[in-house]
């Protein structure tokens, strides 16, 4: 299933909830917004979203527009679908009286002609978006380069080769990899960027515990990867 005004740009995806994913998402987006590039940010389902003057508010979304440049007052192009329940979104729509499918997401993720999008997922590579499809269902409808993130921390090299091993199965590309070091209990010698860069052929970026935005900015500014980089202004209107 491909729509006709999708498929130029990035999905962001983790191997877990909780890894960083919005924080990396607003990090290109700055770094995109900053070189020019018209930026459309999408999160077309978000769960867990507190109630704010009488509506849901989907934090993550919010944090993405900004990151983008775009005002309060369209943050309802960023994310279309919000919920209250703190689950996967299957599973909260469904508690909600509002299941939710495969193509609403691929809908609520299209972007404006010249745009250059960035989609973020929710939760894990395989974790249950909608009644009829997993984050990889939707990255896969979408066509674009995904972005692993994961927690660098013992036990991660695991649950990123599987979803390496799945995004080569389904035939996605594979933008990089970014372990996000959460935590400062690591073992001096764990190195995971190196054990992933040796077994994958993807630019591995590791971002240390406490960084600043604009270090984490910074490193994404400076890639020579192409995957992450966008194309030139004004050459990101074509869809395929």
């Amino acid at each position: 299933m491909r729509s006709p005004r999708v498929g130029g740009g990035l999905f962001v995806t983790g191997t877990d909830t909780g890894v960083g994913k919005t924080f990396i998402a607003c990090a290109i987006a700055r770094n995109w917004r900053a070189i020019g590039v018209d930026v459309a940010p999408r999160k077309p389902v978000e769960s867990g979203c507190p109630e704010r003057d009488g509506h849901l508010f989907p934090a993550d979304a919010a944090l993405l527009a900004a990151a983008a440049g775009l005002p309060a007052s369209r943050i309802g192009e960023v994310n279309r679908y919000r919920l209250a329940e703190p689950l996967a979104p299957d599973l909260a729509a469904r508690l909600a009286g509002r299941p939710l499918h495969l193509a609403d997401l691929v809908t609520a993720c299209a972007r404006p002609e010249g745009a250059w999008r960035i989609t973020e997922g929710a939760g894990g590579f395989y974790s249950p978006m909608c009644e009829d499809g997993l984050n990889a269902d939707l990255a896969q409808a979408l066509g674009d380069p995904v972005l692993l993130v994961a927690e660098d921390r013992l036990g991660t090299l695991s649950g990123c080769l599987l979803a390496l091993e799945a995004l080569d199965r389904r035939g996605l590309t594979l933008a990089g990899i970014v372990l996000n070091r959460r935590r400062g209990d690591a073992h001096p010698a764990m190195d995971n960027r190196m054990t992933l860069a040796q077994r994958s052929s993807c630019p591995v970026w590791s971002i240390p515990e406490g960084a600043p935005q604009d270090e984490v900015d910074q490193m994404f500014s400076a890639s020579s990867s192409s995957m992450v980089s966008p194309p030139e202004p004004g050459s990101a209107g074509s869809n395929p």
